[in-house]
């Protein structure tokens, strides 16, 4: 019942149905006070009331309730309490209370992995922002260097770096270093034009494979042309052929001209095969193309499904009011973006990155569902030490992965548990995605929120056999139903990807 309420509330606040939703809110903070038994539901109950005095404009009922949140979760480390911390800070800075918001977002800062660099680089940058405001420069710009220096190790993302170089520029303008504020504000600019002339050199890239397919096309159709002219040739000197045998009878001399047509004809013959040739290899070329920009296409459909997943999960806290849990939540879509957008232009990519890719995924996935979702994404030694460096394709494994959160593990009850490791067997390297969920037989039928199909494991397949065709057959997919005493317990898939 606590669940329905609260679902409840979310699909009113949706449909702007406000009156309906706050009571809904009341009735599920009841509930779960009388219940006393799930502190994780009396957290988001207490947030949901926050969240509707934010939209009341009632700011001391708003932090009354995000302060009692969190105190329910004092002695936890979740992402309710993360939400809570994130949203009375959000609060507070609107009030003025620039010092305690950045307390509260110092708190948000040590609940993070701290081998989660990116993310702790995002989580310093607001925190330094939040020092800014409240007029404590040299605690902000020592927090924005190490933000700088974990973004620089984590790999350096471009609109992260852009967005420290001119905060700190703000900052050191107001302390009156204007040199060292032009310094940074170049900077800024320069890492703007780096991030421009990227995104046109993929634009670049992707106008000259289609001229030159244009170009491809018009070769053939030169060949064509010239060929049918050519045919049209050679059946008129079969017409001369057949009139000169005819004559031959009444004129001796025919006997020159036959000779002379079986000559033009062997010639034409040769130039006809020469242009045939010429035109299966055109032809073969063109092919090899269509399947280069076919495989790019059904990646580049494989992405808006879960991009839309994402975007309609940051709209949804939007629209209950939680910007900072909006905001933490569109920073990592938003790395989760340029990561896909990085490789997507590439066939394949390095086996650390893929995994990296997969981690930043399931972080979010991770965030929207309010009972945790625990997942490991791991590789053999051998696979990350090698002497050379191992490449994957790109953008392979993500819909597996997708399929079991979404149809294995969002429909179970209980601890949701997903793992996707990378091992070498018989000479090859192959991805394990495995889930404790339902089972592919109780799984529920998914449709986009649009009434769509969902279509990631038929794209994928597709893929599997463009990337079959380009790795000489290797790539295959098996899936394994797990049971115990004929009972579904899990789903495994098993990917072959490439030569170890």
């Amino acid at each position: 019942m606590l669940g329905s309420l609260y679902q409840l509330t979310k699909f009113n606040v949706e449909g702007r149905h406000y009156e309906e939703a706050d009571r809904h809110r009341h009735e599920h903070l009841a509930l779960a006070r009388a219940y006393g038994k799930d502190t994780i539901q009396l957290a988001l109950a207490l947030n949901s009331m926050g969240s509707m005095f934010s939209r009341l404009e009632h700011p001391d009922s708003e932090v009354y309730y995000y302060r009692a949140g969190i105190r329910v979760l004092a002695g936890r480390n979740h992402a309710v309490k993360q939400a809570l911390l994130g949203n009375l800070a959000s609060a507070l800075s609107a009030q003025g209370d620039h010092d305690e918001a950045a307390l509260l977002l110092q708190q948000v800062v040590a609940g993070l992995d701290s081998t989660d660099l990116r993310n702790r680089a995002w989580a310093l940058n607001n925190l330094g922002q939040s020092l800014m405001h409240a007029q404590r420069y040299k605690e902000a710009l020592n927090v924005l260097n190490v933000s700088d220096s974990l973004n620089n190790e984590s790999g350096g993302a471009l609109d992260l770096a852009i967005e420290l170089a001119e905060v700190r520029a703000d900052i050191l303008e107001a302390m009156g270093d204007h040199a060292g504020a032009f310094t940074l504000i170049k900077q800024a600019r320069d890492l703007q034009d780096t991030l421009f002339v990227r995104s046109m050199n993929e634009q670049l890239l992707e106008l000259e494979t289609k001229f030159g397919t244009q170009l491809k096309e018009e070769e053939i159709q030169r060949l064509d042309a010239q060929t049918r002219a050519q045919q049209e040739r050679l059946r008129l000197r079969n017409i001369q052929l057949y009139g000169s045998i005819a004559l031959a009878v009444l004129l001796l001399g025919a006997v020159l001209l036959v000779w002379n047509s079986l000559r033009q004809k062997r010639k034409h013959t040769k130039v006809l095969e020469k242009l045939n040739v010429e035109l299966k290899e055109q032809k073969d070329r063109i092919e090899e193309i269509n399947r280069l920009l076919q495989l790019k296409v059904l990646r580049t459909q494989m992405n808006p499904h879960f991009i839309y997943n994402s975007l309609n999960a940051i709209h949804n806290l939007v629209r209950k009011g939680e910007s900072v849990a909006a905001s933490a939540y569109l920073d990592g879509f938003a790395r989760l973006l340029r990561m896909v957008l990085d490789h997507s232009v590439k066939d394949r990519i390095l086996l650390s990155g893929e995994m990296a890719f997969l981690r930043q995924y399931l972080k979010l996935e991770a965030m929207r569902f309010e009972d945790g979702l625990h997942y490991t994404v791991d590789a053999e030694p051998g696979l990350l030490n090698g002497d050379d460096d191992l490449l994957v394709p790109t953008l392979l494994v993500q819909p597996f992965v997708e399929n079991a959160v979404w149809h294995g593990l969002a429909a179970k009850e209980g601890e949701k548990k997903l793992s996707v490791r990378f091992a070498e067997r018989d000479g090859k390297v192959v991805c394990t995605v495995e889930d404790n969920g339902v089972g592919r037989d109780a799984a529920p039928k998914r449709a986009h929120p649009d009434g769509s199909a969902s279509l990631g494991l038929q794209l994928t397949n597709e893929r599997l056999q463009l990337l079959a065709f380009k790795l000489e057959g290797t790539g295959r997919v098996l899936f394994t139903d797990l049971k115990e005493d004929d009972r579904p317990t899990g789903t495994r898939v098993e990917l072959i990807l490439s030569e170890a």
